[in-house]
């Protein structure tokens, strides 16, 4: 038998360490690498810069919404991209959620003032949900929340309990709202000095004050504070008993919130490089032992090359992030000329 020399040893050697160290560091870090897979789409100029996701199982394709526009579109795996719904009263649509035991569309309409829909009138006065029904995309109802407060407000995120009851998050204003199954009332759930900051400028649409939500079937709702990079604990028994979630740091600009299980929560971030070069995004995956009182960070992943990722969904289990370029949007003259998007699948 041949024995190896000392060269190939030590080509066994380094080959060895090239697979475990990657391992090793993966493991002793939890960073698991970023983007499995990448699915790039184009969007009309009218159809563009899409800021939510969610998965249509129905169609086999993602929903998307367009901070450009309004209209909210279909794209499936291989690329392609088409609208499914639209409706001259959509402004600027961000949030979108697809509730599949009432089949139909949820999505949330406002104006900041970077939609050729938008008028004087809409600026910063919008605040509302258009239900879709999910196999047509035709408007079945529009819950209208702008007449519950004074001055600017702008429904951003918004989610749906078990019974079908829709709670809205106000980028502009320290409060959520619920729209009522059945009925259909519109209310605030909750307002509270502390979702706001107490001394900054006032909100914009490229700094919000709180952002993504989502329901937690133990009752309670988890929303983001983008500005702060927190983490709010809402109790539907009790809104007013609302809590900061107690995390070991602070967020990076916490955009869209995804529930992966009851114990673990995704956050989509985006905010300014450290180089001043842009922005940069991130995906952070928190776990809670406690019911979401606290919680700790499990991995924090920059996604490489994107320009403002925004919120994520489920297919098959698999969580995907929409890279919306948002930042290219605001006070772009150019803005047209960005029709280009990915939607990135994480590795696992």
């Amino acid at each position: 038998m041949k024995r190896p020399t000392n060269t190939a040893r030590a080509l066994s050697l380094i080959l060895a360490l090239s697979v475990v160290l990657p391992l090793a560091a993966c493991a002793g870090n939890q960073v698991p690498p970023p983007v499995a897979e990448t699915v790039a789409f184009t969007t009309p100029p009218e159809s563009s810069f899409p800021e939510g996701v969610a998965w249509h199982p129905g169609k086999q394709a993602f929903l998307v919404s367009a901070l450009r526009g309004g209209s909210v579109g279909l794209v499936d795996l291989s690329g392609k991209y088409r609208v499914f719904a639209d409706d001259a009263r959509l402004i600027t649509t961000s949030g979108v959620v697809f509730d599949a035991p009432r089949q139909r569309i949820l999505v949330a309409n406002e104006d900041v003032g970077i939609s050729p829909r938008g008028s004087t009138q809409s600026l910063k006065r919008t605040a509302q949900v258009f239900e879709l029904d999910g196999n047509s995309g035709e408007v079945r109802r529009v819950y209208d929340f702008s007449h519950l407060s004074q001055g600017a407000t702008l429904s951003n995120d918004l989610t749906v309990d078990d019974q079908g009851n829709i709670y809205v998050t106000d980028s502009f204003q320290p409060q959520i709202y619920k729209v009522a199954q059945g009925s259909g009332e519109v209310s605030v759930l909750v307002r509270d000095a502390r979702l706001k900051p107490e001394s900054r400028d006032p909100a914009t649409g490229l700094l919000p004050n709180l952002n993504g939500i989502v329901y937690h079937p133990q009752g309670f709702l988890l929303a983001g504070d983008y500005v702060r990079g927190k983490i709010w604990r809402i109790p539907l028994d009790n809104p007013a008993a609302l809590a900061e979630v107690a995390l070991p740091q602070r967020l990076k600009g916490p955009d869209g919130l995804l529930l992966q299980n009851a114990q673990t929560l995704v956050a989509v971030e985006t905010a300014k490089a450290s180089d001043g070069s842009g922005m940069q995004s991130f995906v952070s995956q928190l776990r809670s032992r406690d019911n979401w009182h606290s919680a700790e960070l499990v991995s924090q992943r920059e996604l490489p090359g994107t320009q403002g990722a925004t919120t994520a969904t489920l297919r098959n289990g698999q969580i995907w992030v929409v890279n919306s370029r948002f930042p290219q949007l605001f006070g772009n003259p150019q803005a047209d000329t960005v029709t280009g998007f990915e939607l990135l699948r994480l590795a696992e």
